[in-house]
């Protein structure tokens, strides 16, 4: 199990080898609907690993194989499954931002919500599944770390990818 609730972002950061971090915001004052910025931001974080690391390790990121059921894609599973749970169930029904870390070992993606957190370690208990993203059952058997900012009250959920596995 990848799930962690004893892990925090600066041990993934310093695991990593952190070297730039890039943070998109969901600003509900700008032109575009908050949706589009959503997406755009998604989309802003896939681009900027690919391009990042996609020479020599080969990485091929693309929200689409979350679309078409390919797991293998953890980036592309994280980012829709958080993200879809963020817009139907955080406070403001849309992520605050999108944080992104990128390191010589790896990078770091986070997802963050305003308002009250969620009990992660209570989903993770009790399998609760009458949500978007299965109680969890993705981050449990993906490659990747997953872990939260707050056990009880988490308002980020954290992604965690190694180089190594894409190579």
């Amino acid at each position: 199990m990848v799930l962690l609730f004893d892990y925090d972002v600066g041990q993934a950061l310093e695991e990593i080898q952190t070297v730039e971090q890039k943070t998109f915001p969901i600003d509900g004052q700008q032109r575009e609907s908050m949706i589009e910025v959503y997406g755009k931001a998604k989309w802003a974080v896939v681009d900027l690993l690919n391009e990042r690391y996609s020479a020599p390790h080969k990485t091929s990121f693309d929200l689409h194989h979350w679309l078409s059921g390919n797991e293998e894609d953890e980036v592309a599973y994280f980012l829709n499954e958080a993200g879809s749970n963020a817009l139907n169930y955080a406070e403001a029904g849309v992520p605050a931002a999108f944080h992104l870390w990128l390191g010589k070992k790896g990078f770091v993606i986070g997802i963050e919500q305003d308002g009250l957190g969620f009990d992660a370690g209570r989903v993770q208990q009790l399998r609760i599944a009458q949500h978007q993203g299965g109680g969890f059952d993705f981050f449990r058997r993906c490659r990747g770390k997953v872990f939260f900012d707050e056990k009880e009250k988490a308002k980020v959920i954290y992604f965690q990818g190694r180089i190594q596995d894409y190579d």
